[in-house]
């Protein structure tokens, strides 16, 4: 009898540790399931932890390279990668290269070479596309198209020392014989829209300036009583100097290769929705150039729309605009090796997606 009642403690008490664990076990499952949002599916959670609270984008003022970042941006399509998308103007390429140094930009529109140049000099960017194929050209008085002998012993005004306008004119000036430092005088200003005011005050004849730049300076010089023209094409004189086709792989969309490793769904949507915006602009100008006229008020959209066919829109993936670059490259640093960091950028500078 003792023996019985002893067996029966030990199965009750067998019995209420089962209970006490099950219940135990109900009750976390329950504190956990209470601590996820209604109906939520498995999984995301963890996809909402990896949303960014924002993404910044920076590109240049005016109305090329930016153009398609304006499309991006009013589109604002990102929504389930970040919670705010930020557009930061770029004044100068001294600012762009502070802000990609200092992580203050995700992407960054840049000039090609300032790219390749950054990732050389240790910078942990990719080259993700090129948009703009070049948007060069020399504006003076309305005429016949000028030669380069005609240049010579002229003053030229040129935006940005020692940047992309500056470096594809000497280039192509030393290509036809021209001393940069004896036989012409080069004046260098702040920024394009300054030479917009020198030529309209008659204290400058002829400029080198990129698109939308040299059509403004034709417009509102027109408006102000004096006859200017986009008297030479540089793309054509590229063209003529090199043997290859007037494209010149000038500007395209740098990225951080942080953003790639931690967000490669994010930059991949990024190069779909550039190759979308681009598409849509060059066969939709007239709404597009509405778009861009909300960033650039002081251009009105008219001028926009005449612009953009100008802009040599483009998309090409980096990798598939190796070739291109690399000629681009080389040419560019017969000049000096140190415009593109010393040498040309390895496969690690291409982004492959």
């Amino acid at each position: 009898m003792e023996k019985l009642y002893k067996n029966n403690i030990h199965y009750l008490l067998v019995f209420f540790l089962i209970i006490t664990v099950f219940l135990t076990g109900c009750s976390q499952s329950t504190e956990k399931e209470s601590a996820a949002p209604a109906n939520e599916e498995p999984g995301k959670q963890e996809d909402a932890a990896e949303k960014l609270s924002e993404l910044t984008i920076q590109a240049p003022l005016g109305i090329s390279i930016a153009a398609p970042i304006y499309k991006v941006v009013d589109d604002n399509h990102l929504q389930e990668y970040t919670n705010q998308l930020n557009y930061m103007p770029w004044k100068n390429p001294d600012e762009l290269r502070a802000r990609i140094s200092a992580n203050q930009a995700d992407i960054s529109a840049v000039p090609t070479y300032v790219g390749a140049n950054l990732y050389n000099r240790g910078m942990d960017v990719k080259l993700m596309n090129v948009l703009i194929w070049g948007i060069l050209y020399v504006v003076g008085p309305n005429g016949e198209q000028v030669s380069w002998e005609q240049l010579e012993g002229q003053t030229i005004h040129v935006p940005f020392k020692g940047d992309m306008p500056d470096l594809v004119f000497q280039y192509l000036l030393n290509k036809n014989g021209i001393d940069p430092t004896k036989d012409i005088k080069i004046e260098y200003v702040s920024s394009p829209q300054e030479i917009v005011q020198l030529m309209i005050a008659d204290k400058a004849k002829y400029a080198v300036v990129p698109e939308h730049v040299a059509t403004l300076s034709v417009v509102k010089g027109k408006q102000e009583g004096k006859n200017l023209a986009k008297i030479m094409n540089l793309q054509e004189e590229w063209k003529k100097a090199t043997g290859r086709d007037s494209f010149i792989p000038q500007a395209g969309i740098l990225v951080s290769n942080s953003l790639i490793e931690e967000q490669p769904e994010l930059v991949e949507e990024i190069q779909n929705q550039f190759e979308q915006s681009v598409q849509f602009i060059n066969e939709n100008p007239s709404e597009a150039a509405a778009i861009i006229n909300k960033m650039n008020e002081d251009v009105p959209k008219p001028i926009i729309e005449q612009v953009i066919p100008s802009l040599n829109l483009q998309f090409v993936s980096a990798k598939d605009a190796k070739d291109d670059l690399e000629f681009f490259f080389n040419e560019l640093s017969t000049l000096s090796p140190e415009i593109i960091g010393g040498k040309l950028p390895d496969a690690g500078f291409y982004y492959e997606k």
